[in-house]
């Protein structure tokens, strides 16, 4: 606990916290502003759809750079191999980094979404089914940018790794998914379009939370039964596991990178 507390400290002492609990306070205060400012964007298409969308892309890449680069540097300066001196298990140590930096990140997300419900007229359910997207989402990509910062062993490689990363699963998903699964037999493409959504953790959570705060038909006729199956409390629990199981997945992925290393130093 002493090392838990160690590291929450060292979390909150970095700057880039305090700038991101500014940033998302403007983006929620903004863009959940229009709904006051101009009644007819209060529809879902014109504002809840944007903070999903805003979140969704600018979320995981500040996460997954902060995590990839902090464990890069890791890496990079050594400090990892002095830690291993210690008779502390490394998956230990990668799962307080992770509890501390989550921890850190949920009071700062919480802290600006308080306030944004103080300014912005929208529904508590609206306002709880965002907070739980937003933590979601920083969930998958703090263990993916663990992985990844432990992969790249360096702070430049971590960085471009972690961009790159980012490209594919949220700015590109979209377009590789289609052409995928265009490439299946027609009556496989449903399937094919279902299972590709669990893969992904941050188009999961895109969909879950769309669902929820909007209506399933913005999807299509493909993802109906689908969709009204997440708005049942199956679907949440069935999503909130997929996502859960896939971070500890990663996690251990990279512990297993992490003992790698260290054998190889």
């Amino acid at each position: 606990m002493s090392l838990w507390r160690m590291e929450w400290a060292r979390s909150l002492r970095q700057r880039e916290n305090y700038v991101f609990l500014v940033i998302w306070i403007l983006t929620l205060v903004l863009l959940g502003g229009l709904g006051q400012a101009l009644p007819v964007a209060a529809d879902y298409t014109n504002v809840s759809a944007t903070l999903i969308t805003v979140l969704g892309l600018l979320l995981p890449l500040f996460i997954l750079l902060t995590t990839a680069l902090h464990w890069g540097q890791e890496q990079e300066s050594k400090r990892l191999n002095l830690l291993s001196t210690f008779t502390y298990p490394k998956w230990k140590l990668i799962l307080v980094r992770f509890s501390s930096f989550l921890v850190t990140q949920g009071l700062i997300l919480l802290l600006a979404f308080l306030v944004a419900s103080l300014v912005v007229g929208q529904s508590g359910e609206t306002w709880m089914i965002l907070f739980s997207y937003a933590i979601g989402l920083t969930i998958y990509a703090t263990a993916l940018g663990t992985l990844l910062g432990l992969i790249a062993r360096k702070r430049i490689r971590a960085m471009l790794l972690a961009f790159l990363t980012w490209t594919i699963l949220v700015l590109l998903w979209p377009t590789l998914l289609v052409t995928i699964v265009s490439w299946l037999p027609y009556g496989m493409q449903v399937n094919g379009m279902i299972v590709a959504l669990f893969l992904n953790g941050f188009d999961l959570m895109r969909v879950w939370a769309s669902t929820i705060v909007s209506s399933s038909d913005v999807f299509g006729d493909v993802y109906l039964h689908l969709l009204n199956w997440m708005h049942r409390p199956i679907g949440y629990a069935g999503v909130w596991l997929s996502l859960l199981t896939a971070s500890g997945f990663l996690l251990s992925l990279a512990s297993t990178v992490m003992y790698g290393g260290n054998r190889h130093d």
